[in-house]
């Protein structure tokens, strides 16, 4: 941590969404720099800094929501261009707030990304995302449409050597990225941590594909093409960090930074080394703002040299400059240094004056409408909420992130099955205690800290042997701080199989030979088994089409889930029967309540519980180990030893492996020990059901034992008896 950063907040929009925000180039009269951002109520705004107070220079009406906002410079002069985009429309406007184009795409979808390239390397060109299409325009005629496999996330161009074709690299929500050159797939590469935001380095020649990646994970990675192939490195691990929401550039004299904004409130710069991008990045500042950061970016805003422009997601736009150019500590410009706190106090007086009295205004107007003979409705608006669940973590829960952007008050929870939940500590948790004997419903109460506007729950299922024909229902009541009191229901669906979050590359079903495979054949539509199998498989699915194919992994075990459908004909294969038995009955019971006919068949290896144990193995004494470690931990900690004692040379009172494991291993750590027993228990069970073979409790009893006591010999005996 190199840099001194302090805040200094310079304006409020509304609800911002990511690359909403962008830096103007410098121009040649000042060197500090404006700045333009879109909100959700269709306002575009281009403001500067002047004695640390906004200044705005254009302000366009409210419209459609701008969900993203570009640059384009042409050549040979600094006649900057500034497009918006809102609905299938884009707008481009001049640095003074002239509208100079408008046109409404042929796009079905909201456009959530767009490229403009005018008249420079690439000539007259618009790139945009909506939806799974990238549509390429050239001098404003659409020249090809690109149909990727599952949603665009967001994409960069580079030049094609010797030619004026453009090559752009897209993100897609199926945790790939791919080249597209000429309308056609020219390379692609999977990301296993699921890439969110991607930028481009201007170090880079403009033929060279090669850009950084911000995960879903929270970690950092490098996209490089090296001929014949697309390939990708991971820089910097997600470590527990929030996912990534955007990326941007922060230049000083000690070097190029990469920015990066994340869904908890983060803001992180790594000083990247231009000669060798593939090197690790150095963390040189970390701040965080309490809400998800939109978009970050540096530049010469408020003063002469380089700071951090931040917008969050309720709107607020603030600056991370050097402490000792913050006002109270240098002059700011023409103003006495004794006269400064003065002067923005007077401003923030008048700024709250004005807000009570329209505060006021606004209530005497509504007791009017009320009490007026005229019919009309009164409703609240709806609150603006924000909501993502992901997959299953090594650890088995599965994590909420709610944003709102008003403050939270009070958060009610309710599941018809019983559910193990955690919040974060800027909140208090209740479990309501059930009313009947059995206890099979959850009821819980989470009240938030003043101020609270993002919150993270972790859930996860209590019983592991339950077999469940569909996904668990979790409805949560959302009440915000204020007047009236309103609330919002969010809905979640946690699938049966949580675990199979990871994307993998459908070429990993040539590195296994021993499938479980189940075959189901009837008048279902592709549809219908996409909607089935969401029931069971977390996270996004491929949109219906004529074929579809998918993998999956498991984040604890690695076992491999592929899914292949087309209409009334689906293969799943797995090395894990488990997950093949969990899909027979998921889909088996869909095909019930759809009142569809379906075939359903099974191929189970006979050898399959002792190879799939041995693939294992190694994890297994690695897991037993660590809980034998914090058993052991607990139980020293219970001697209540004193340092003195423990330490004490002259008075041995525990070995030397006993000391190490007090000081080396963390007894807060959770083990996946107990999930593994449970796993090769429901392995052998599986077998025995999908196999038609019939086993005895006394058989799952010495089974389950010899896990308990890690007896690996006796395990691979019982599994091969069969």
């Amino acid at each position: 941590m190199d840099y001194d950063l302090t805040r200094i907040d310079y304006a409020l929009c509304g609800i911002t969404y990511p690359d909403a925000l962008k830096i103007l180039p410098v121009s040649e009269q000042k060197s500090q720099q404006k700045f333009v951002i879109g909100d959700k109520n269709g306002i575009l705004q281009c403001m500067s800094i002047k004695d640390e107070e906004p200044v705005i220079h254009f302000k366009t009406l409210p419209g459609k929501s701008i969900t993203s906002v570009q640059l384009a410079s042409s050549s040979g002069n600094n006649v900057d261009k500034i497009f918006a985009a809102s609905g299938n429309e884009v707008k481009g406007y001049t640095r003074k707030g002239k509208v100079f184009l408008s046109i409404e795409t042929s796009v079905a979808e909201t456009i959530t990304s767009i490229i403009c390239i005018l008249r420079c390397v690439f000539g007259s060109d618009l790139v945009l995302c909506s939806g799974r299409t990238v549509t390429f325009y050239r001098e404003l005629q659409e020249v090809y449409c690109y149909l990727c496999d599952d949603r665009v996330l967001d994409a960069v161009a580079f030049a094609t050597p010797n030619n004026n074709r453009v090559r752009l690299l897209v993100l897609i929500a199926n945790k790939e990225a791919v080249i597209i050159e000429n309308g056609s797939l020219y390379k692609r590469t999977y990301i296993a941590a699921g890439p969110t935001r991607i930028t481009v380095p201007s170090c880079l020649h403009s033929t060279e594909v090669c850009a950084f990646y911000g995960g879903a994970d929270g970690s950092i990675g490098l996209i490089f093409y090296e001929d014949p192939d697309l390939l990708n490195k991971c820089l910097v691990e997600g470590c527990g960090l929030g996912s990534v929401m955007c990326v941007g550039w922060f230049y000083t004299g000690a070097g190029t930074h990469l920015a990066v904004g994340r869904h908890d409130g983060s803001i992180q710069l790594y000083q990247i080394n231009t000669d060798n991008l593939k090197e690790k990045p150095r963390l040189k500042f970390t701040y965080f703002s309490g809400e998800p950061v939109t978009s970050v970016y540096g530049g010469c805003i408020g003063t002469d040299e380089p700071e951090l422009l931040v917008a969050t997601f309720s709107g607020r736009i603030f600056g991370l400059r050097p402490r000792r150019l913050v006002s109270g500590n240098v002059p700011i410009s023409n103003i006495k240094n004794g006269d400064a706190f003065v002067l923005r106090r007077s401003k923030l007086e008048t700024e709250i004056a004005r807000l009570e009295k329209q505060t006021a205004s606004e209530r005497d107007k509504y007791q009017r409408n009320t009490r007026s003979i005229f019919p009309g409705i009164s409703a609240p608006p709806l609150l603006d909420i924000q909501f993502e669940l992901s997959g299953a973590t090594s650890n088995g829960w599965q994590e909420v992130k709610i944003i709102c952007a008003v403050s939270l008050d009070m958060l009610f929870i309710y599941c018809q099955n019983k559910l193990e939940i955690q919040t974060d500590s800027a909140a208090v948790l209740s479990l309501c205690s059930a009313q009947d004997t059995e206890d099979t419903e959850l009821l819980a109460t989470i009240r938030c800290q003043a101020g609270t506007r993002r919150l993270w729950l972790r859930m996860r299922t209590l019983s592991l042997s339950e077999t469940k024909l569909e996904g668990t229902r979790v409805f949560i009541y959302v009440l915000p701080a204020g007047a009236p009191r309103v609330a919002r229901i969010i809905k979640l669906h946690l699938p049966t199989l949580p675990h199979y979050s990871k994307y993998e590359s459908l070429e990993v079903e040539n590195q296994n030979s021993s499938w479980c495979e189940v075959r189901v054949s009837g008048g279902f539509s592709v549809a219908e088994m996409t909607a089935w199998l969401a029931e069971a498989i977390p996270g996004e699915l491929p949109r219906p089409a004529s074929n579809v194919a998918l993998a999956r992994s498991h984040t604890i075990l690695g076992t491999l889930l592929i899914c292949r459908y087309q209409r009334g004909l689906a293969i799943f294969k797995s090395d894990n029967i488990s997950t093949i038995s969990v899909l027979k009955d998921v889909i088996y019971n869909c095909c019930v309540k759809r009142n569809i006919r379906a075939d359903v068949s099974c191929d189970i290896p006979d050898d399959y519980c002792a190879i799939s144990f041995q693939n294992i193995k190694d994890k297994f004494k690695m897991e037993y180990d660590r809980n034998k470690d914090i058993e052991i931990k607990k139980a020293i900690r219970s001697l209540d030893l004193n340092n003195f004692s423990v330490n004490d040379e002259t008075q041995h009172i525990l070995c030397n492996d006993y000391v190490q494991i007090l000081k080396e291993v963390d007894d807060d750590a959770e083990t996946n020990f107990e999930e593994l027993i449970e796993t090769v228990k429901n392995w052998y069970l599986d077998w025995c059901k999908l196999s038609l073979n019939r086993f005895y409790n006394n058989e799952i009893t010495t089974l389950q034992n010899a896990l308990k006591d890690c007896q690996l010999e006796d395990v691979q005996e019982i599994l091969s008896k069969h």
